[in-house]
């Protein structure tokens, strides 16, 4: 895998992750707009979408600092080449 691709997807997870975060807050914090039960699930949700949102940050952090030639290297142990593939 390509650096840049997974910077691409790790971005688009994050977008994911903060637009999920949003909504449960949201849900949260208007209980009679959305319904009690509805509340309290998203208030539940809460420190899981914290923490999805921390290990996002950490992963970023680590693809960033990375060297694009050792992340291919690395994404790549253990895969047949291409041309090996039947």
């Amino acid at each position: 895998m390509k650096k840049d691709d997974a910077l691409n997807r790790l971005d688009r997870a994050g977008e994911t992750i903060n637009g999920l975060s949003a909504n449960a807050w949201n849900t949260a914090l208007h209980p009679t707009q959305h319904g009690w039960i509805s509340s309290i699930v998203s208030i539940a949700t809460i420190p899981v979408l914290n923490m999805a949102s921390l290990g996002h940050l950490v992963t970023s952090a680590v693809v960033s600092q990375v060297d694009a030639g050792t992340f291919e290297r690395i994404t790549t142990l253990g895969r047949e080449p291409d041309d090996k593939k039947p």
